[in-house]
């Protein structure tokens, strides 16, 4: 996968750049004029593209940004430069599947096409922040009692013994190493113990207390997944690879992590679907990644469920999944919080589109765009799934067709959605049991949406 020392050399010996422009002489004007370039118009009546030689043309384009915008370098205030053979050599080479998790939950995560019958990975979680350890607890124990679930992400926690965690502090450290042996215990008790966690340690912000709660005496194992963050747009820092070279060393899963947003400085849908696929580019020059969690956003809304972000990020699955062999976790973000017919259909209309188009895996969508302390719950999980086995029987002309109607269910509401109910306002904080109310709410949408035609 290359040496992480080549890319530590590309940060001091790149031209010497202002962040500033950086951001608005060198990637914005590369960016929107690729994509104008493509000839590609974002086709408001078809949120679900089904046009393969578009596709191609974005992951082209996705080629050109990164060649000739480069990445840049917080640290050294310097652009990281790559040649198309480096930039072809990293395609050619790309790992094509991983291998995560343990004993009857190890698992080979690997790759779809558009269009493909095939189930995607099942990963549900986030790192959502639990106000209470035995809320963390009973969400993990929910997540991992899904029998189809093959990876989770574990919650952040917001104190320990009481004191609020600070970044690079030694709260930060222990809450780490708290917050992952209480995921490790509630595995057990769900009788998964060897489910991957793909998100460790989501409450160490910073690379040193990260690291240092990574030590195998604390419970990580190598069969799980470090997420590793690019900084929009296309910026890297020596924090992130300090993280990226000790990850190496130790032969652990490298999760590159983006986040590619629509009405940034790439533009609108067209830009934003070649800058989601460049970043899949960049996560194997930079990190030298095993897979890759992509989460794109709109500017103005922070979530992924408008009809623009749907369109941009169908194309870019499409454009990656013909083209690039790289598992990527896609992180979409919901409007609404939990406990709402809003965000269902934000799910519904999600995953329809990126499953169709090829995604290997759509993570479960982080309610209240994942900014409501305990928002969120294992029963968006278990629809989740089921939303995923529903939507890999069909094709993109059926989705298309489906989230069309979807859409009018929610979009009106996304500027002022629902805010949802906390974790335990809807489910039981002793036993994690849904109430009755969370129960019918969830059966009631559920057959509204297979009334409409999605086959679960």
């Amino acid at each position: 996968m290359g040496n992480i020392l080549d890319i530590c050399e590309k940060a001091l010996n790149g031209p010497i750049m202002r962040e500033e422009d950086f951001d608005k002489n060198r990637f914005m004007p590369t960016a929107l004029q690729l994509a104008r370039d493509t000839g590609i118009k974002f086709d408001k009546e078809n949120p679900v593209p089904q046009d393969d030689a578009a596709a191609d043309r974005i992951f082209d384009a996705a080629k050109e940004l990164v060649e000739q915008a480069g990445v840049y370098c917080l640290s050294t205030a310097r652009v990281m430069q790559f040649s198309r053979q480096e930039i072809d050599a990293a395609i050619c080479n790309a790992p094509g599947q991983v291998r995560a998790g343990e004993g009857n939950d190890a698992k080979v995560f690997g790759m779809r096409r558009p269009d493909e019958p095939k189930w995607p990975w099942f990963q549900v979680g986030s790192g959502i922040v639990s106000s209470e350890v035995q809320y963390a607890a009973n969400i993990v124990e929910g997540y991992a009692s899904i029998p189809e679930v093959n990876s989770i992400q574990i919650p952040s926690l917001s104190r320990i013994r009481g004191i609020p965690i600070s970044a690079g502090a030694p709260t930060e450290f222990y809450a780490g190493i708290l917050g992952l042996r209480t995921a490790l215990d509630a595995l057990k008790r769900a009788g998964r113990p060897g489910l991957p966690i793909f998100n460790l340690h989501p409450t160490t912000a910073v690379a040193v207390t990260n690291i240092a709660a990574s030590a195998p005496q604390f419970g990580s194992r190598l069969t799980d997944a470090w997420l590793c963050g690019m900084i929009a747009e296309m910026k890297v820092s020596y924090d992130t690879l300090n993280k990226v070279a000790y990850l190496h060393a130790s032969g652990a899963n490298v999760a590159a992590e983006s986040g590619p947003m629509l009405g940034g400085y790439a533009g609108g849908p067209e830009g934003f679907a070649i800058l989601c696929t460049a970043y899949l580019i960049a996560g194997q020059l930079v990190h030298k990644c095993h897979l890759q969690l992509n989460f794109p956003i709109h500017f103005m809304h922070s979530c992924s469920s408008g009809r623009d972000v749907l369109w941009g990020v169908s194309l870019a699955i499409q454009a990656s999944s013909r083209n690039i062999a790289v598992p990527v976790l896609w992180g979409p973000y919901c409007a609404a919080g939990p406990n709402t017919k809003m965000y269902m259909y934000e799910a519904a209309a999600i995953y329809l589109a990126w499953v169709t188009s090829g995604a290997p895996c759509v993570n479960q969508p982080h309610p209240a765009k994942a900014v409501k302390v305990d928002g969120i719950t294992p029963l968006e999980a278990k629809f989740c799934v089921e939303l995923g086995k529903a939507a890999s029987k069909l094709t993109r002309a059926q989705a298309n067709d489906l989230v069309i109607r979807i859409l009018e269910k929610y979009e009106s509401q996304i500027a002022s959605p629902p805010e949802g109910d906390r974790y335990q306002d809807c489910h039981d904080p002793v036993t994690g049991k849904p109430n009755d109310a969370y129960v019918k709410l969830y059966n009631d949408v559920r057959e509204e949406l297979a009334a409409d035609g999605i086959p679960f």
